[in-house]
């Protein structure tokens, strides 16, 4: 492989474009509770905590955390869920155009 070979292989390999939304304390999520049987509902994410895997109820606190990592959060309904539960964040105006 030539230099210019392999200098667009590396630049591929260290280019990585995502399209994620983190969640942070107090953001509005879109949750299922029940372990995702129930109806959509919105709540405010009170804590956040990283697990290795998916289910797993107790992690690392963080302050943040990327939609599609796992995590277990905490509501100020009472409730908590999964990661697998959350199916978005809600956007409010304001924050998406900053």
């Amino acid at each position: 492989m030539g230099e210019y070979e392999n200098r667009r292989k590396n630049r591929t390999m260290n280019t990585k474009f995502t399209n994620t939304r983190l969640i942070k304390r107090g953001s509005q999520v879109l949750y299922r509770g029940g372990f995702g049987r129930d109806p959509q509902a919105i709540a405010v994410v009170t804590g956040i905590e990283i697990t290795e895997f998916p289910r797993e109820k107790y992690g690392d606190e963080v302050d943040a955390v990327t939609l599609d990592a796992n995590y277990v959060l905490t509501l100020n309904n009472g409730h908590w869920c999964y990661s697998d539960q959350v199916d978005g964040v809600v956007v409010i105006p304001s924050e998406s155009a900053a």
